[in-house]
C-alpha cells in the first residue's frame, strides 16, 4: 500500500493522525481534531512526510516540543541511528530497508520518533508501506494500545523488512554458490556477488549502531514503559543482533565466492599459459631444424627426393619424444 498524504492546504506534509482507544484500535483525526487534542483525550500518532514545507512549520509553532529537540528532530543532515531521552521523553532516529520501487536495499530510509506518554510523532522521508500496516492494525482493533507498544511494534516491522531483505541476498549468494560448486558458467556472476557484498556493506554501516540504539532504549527509566516493554524492546535489539551476525556472515560468504571464481580464473589462465609455454619449447627446436634446412646454402644433406619425407619423419619423432618428456615433468 502506498504511503499516501491528507491532502489540506494547512497541513500537507501530514500522513495520518490516529487517536488511539488504549483498546487496540484507533479512529482518523481532521486537522482541526489535531489542533485542538489535548493528552487527556487519549494517544495521539502523527505521521508526517519530512521533506514538506509544512511539516517543519508545524513542529516548530504547534507541536510543543523543546527547541533544543527540534533542532535535532527536523536537522537535513543524515542521520544514524541513535536514542536520547529528555525527561520522561525518548527521542529515537532508526533505519529502515527502502522496499520503494527503483530504489536499492541499502539506501536506508530514515525514520524519526518522538514519544511522549501520550503522544507519538513519527517523521519520514520516503514512503515507508509498514507504517500502513500498524494503521491497518488500529483499523480492526489489533493495534498497540499504548505508546510502549506503539515502538514495539514499528520495531518488529522495521526488523521484518530487514530480513526479508537479508533474506533476499542469502537465497541469491545460494544461488551464486550452487553455480559455482556445479562449474556453470556465468559473465554476471563476479559483479552480482559484489554488488550483494556492497548491499550488505552499506547496510552494517547503519544497522549496528542502530542495535546499540535499540539496547539502550529499553534500558530507559520512562514512566509509560512497562517492565513489559523493556523486555520486547530488548528482544528486538538481541534481534538486531543476530541480523547484523547473519549480514556479517553473508558478507563473508560473498567475499569467499569472488575469490573461488577469482581462483578459477587465475587457474584457467595459468592452465592456458601452460599450454602455451608447452607447445613453445615443442616448436622452438623443430623451427630451429626447418629453419636451418630452409637455408640456401651447399652441403644441405638429404636434397634428394627423399629428403622432404626424411625431415618431416624426424621432426615429428622430436616433437613426440619431446611432449614425452613434458608429459613425464608433468608441465601439462
Amino acid at each position: 500500500m502506498q504511503d499516501l498524504q491528507i491532502n489540506v492546504p494547512e497541513m500537507q506534509g501530514l500522513v495520518f493522525a490516529l487517536l488511539l482507544d488504549g483498546k487496540g484500535g484507533a479512529k482518523n483525526l481532521s486537522r482541526l481534531e489535531v489542533e485542538q487534542w489535548t493528552p487527556d483525550k487519549g494517544f495521539l500518532w502523527l505521521h508526517w512526510d519530512s521533506s514538506a514545507t509544512d511539516t517543519k512549520s508545524y513542529m516548530m509553532q504547534k507541536s510543543g516540543i523543546p527547541a533544543l529537540v527540534l533542532e535535532t528532530l527536523l536537522e537535513e543532515e543524515e542521520d544514524r541511528p541513535r536514542c536520547m531521552s529528555f525527561g520522561d521523553n525518548l527521542l529515537l532516529f532508526l533505519r529502515a530497508i527502502n522496499l520503494n520501487a527503483g530504489e536499492e536495499l541499502d539506501d536506508m530510509i530514515s525514520l524519526r520518533i518522538w514519544c511522549e506518554k501520550n503522544r507519538i510523532i513519527t517523521l519520514r522521508e520516503d514512503p515507508m508501506g509498514f507504517m500502513w500496516e500498524i494503521k491497518e492494525h488500529l483499523n480492526i482493533g489489533a493495534g498497540p494500545r499504548d505508546v510502549g507498544e506503539m515502538l514495539d511494534e514499528i520495531l518488529s516491522l522495521t526488523l521484518d523488512k530487514i530480513v526479508e531483505a537479508v533474506s533476499d541476498i542469502e537465497d541469491n549468494i545460494d544461488t551464486a554458490e550452487d553455480k559455482i560448486l556445479d562449474d556453470i558458467e556465468d559473465d554476471e556472476m563476479m559483479s552480482k556477488l559484489s554488488e550483494f557484498r556492497r548491499n550488505l556493506t552499506e547496510m552494517r554501516r547503519y544497522l549496528a549502531p542502530q542495535r546499540d540504539a535499540m539496547e539502550l532504549m529499553s534500558r530507559q527509566m520512562l514512566s509509560w514503559l512497562t517492565g513489559k516493554d523493556r523486555f520486547f524492546l530488548h528482544e528486538n535489539a538481541n534481534r538486531m543482533l543476530r541480523i547484523i551476525e547473519d549480514i556479517d556472515s553473508l558478507r563473508e560468504r560473498a567475499k569467499i565466492n569472488i575469490d573461488e571464481i577469482a581462483n578459477r580464473g587465475r587457474e584457467q589462465m595459468q592452465q592456458n599459459m601452460n599450454t602455451l609455454s608447452v607447445l613453445a619449447a615443442i616448436f622452438i627446436p623443430l623451427t630451429f631444424i626447418t629453419g636451418l634446412f630452409g637455408m640456401n646454402v651447399g652441403g644441405i644433406p638429404w636434397q634428394d627426393k627423399a629428403g622432404f619425407l626424411i625431415t618431416s619423419v624426424i621432426l615429428i619423432l622430436l616433437g613426440a619424444i619431446l611432449a614425452i618428456i613434458f608429459k613425464k615433468l608433468k608441465w601439462y
